[in-house]
């Protein structure tokens, strides 16, 4: 199954104009596909990246673009406030992920919170228009307290895709025992 680790976020403070599909969730770890098996493998490293850290402000402000401004592909909102608590957070769930055999990704974590992608060039002139507002720049989206993180299934479905809810893991708590047979 498609499926990832994320921060889940309130709905954003800031009026949403239109042309945004924004996420939910500030994704942490993504995997394009989880045997079922491992799921309880990833929750118990879940668990020993959580207990390193206490819940936390997190602020979800500006935009950018991957991969550029001039040629966006997603476009994004960035992280203000707490955006040393959630790389830190990604750095011992990348750590806790690979030693149970996960593949983890290499590249520095960028704390974004995905608020659309362009599919075809009307959706590129939309987002160059609205990356080049100078109020985006600096827009508060949304503030929250993050007190957990979860693991999400990803179903792609016609319409977008749907996910659910497969654990929740507090932040601050000792590890989870590992699953009983």
């Amino acid at each position: 199954m498609r499926a990832f680790v994320a921060i889940d976020l309130p709905a954003l403070d800031a009026p949403i104009p239109v042309g945004l599909r924004p996420e939910d969730h500030l994704t942490l770890h993504f995997f394009e596909e989880l045997p079922v098996d491992r799921i309880p493998a990833v929750v118990e490293a879940m668990s020993e990246a959580a207990g390193g850290s206490g819940p936390f402000d997190l602020e979800v402000r500006g935009t950018g673009a991957f991969p550029t401004a001039h040629r966006p592909r997603v476009v994004w909102a960035g992280v203000g406030d707490g955006a040393v608590a959630v790389r830190s957070l990604v750095d011992r769930l990348r750590a806790a992920l690979s030693s149970r055999g996960f593949p983890t990704e290499h590249r520095p974590f960028v704390p974004h919170l995905t608020l659309a992608r362009t599919r075809s060039p009307r959706d590129t002139a939309w987002a160059s228009r609205f990356l080049a507002e100078p109020e985006n720049s600096v827009r508060v989206w949304t503030r929250t307290t993050v007190s957990e993180i979860v693991l999400k299934e990803s179903e792609l479905l016609p319409t977008g895709a749907r996910h659910l809810v497969r654990d929740r893991v507090p932040l601050g708590r000792l590890p989870r025992p590992p699953a009983g047979p």
